[in-house]
């Protein structure tokens, strides 16, 4: 009965250890204005930790959805924005949109882009998508 106690007390102060450094909210340490950046913020350094080596045929087309989704959410704030802002990236997301639907293609029948292709594709890396978001 002793040794239980003992042991029953012993594992109790290991929870209470291990629960005061777990069961704190860590991210409540960080300033409430800066918590919605944090998703984008992660997503961007890991994807262009992965750019870095190449830019993934799935991941275009992923970026691309990604973009049109922001760009279409923009024009609802299109006094915000103006024509100009929106005819651009319009464009641009046009143009991601169907490099990603040939990315995604050439991954499905194990085929590859030109070097060309995939300069331009840069434009649609993680990096330069996760900026975007910033200035939504």
């Amino acid at each position: 009965m002793i040794i239980k106690n003992l042991l029953l007390q012993f594992f109790d102060n290991i929870y209470s250890i291990i629960n005061s450094i777990l069961g704190f909210p860590w991210i409540s340490i960080v300033p409430n204005k800066y918590i919605p950046y944090l998703a984008p913020i992660s997503l961007i350094i890991a994807g262009s930790l992965v750019d870095r080596h190449y830019t993934d045929r799935v991941q275009i087309f992923t970026n691309s959805i990604a973009l049109n989704v922001l760009f279409y959410s923009s024009v609802y704030n299109y006094a915000y924005y103006g024509s100009l802002f929106l005819s651009f990236f319009t464009w641009y997301a046009n143009i991601g949109l169907i490099m990603g639907m040939i990315a995604l293609y050439s991954y499905a029948i194990k085929g590859s882009n030109s070097k060309i292709y995939y300069t331009i594709a840069w434009a649609y890396s993680s990096l330069v998508v996760g900026v975007f978001y910033f200035f939504r």
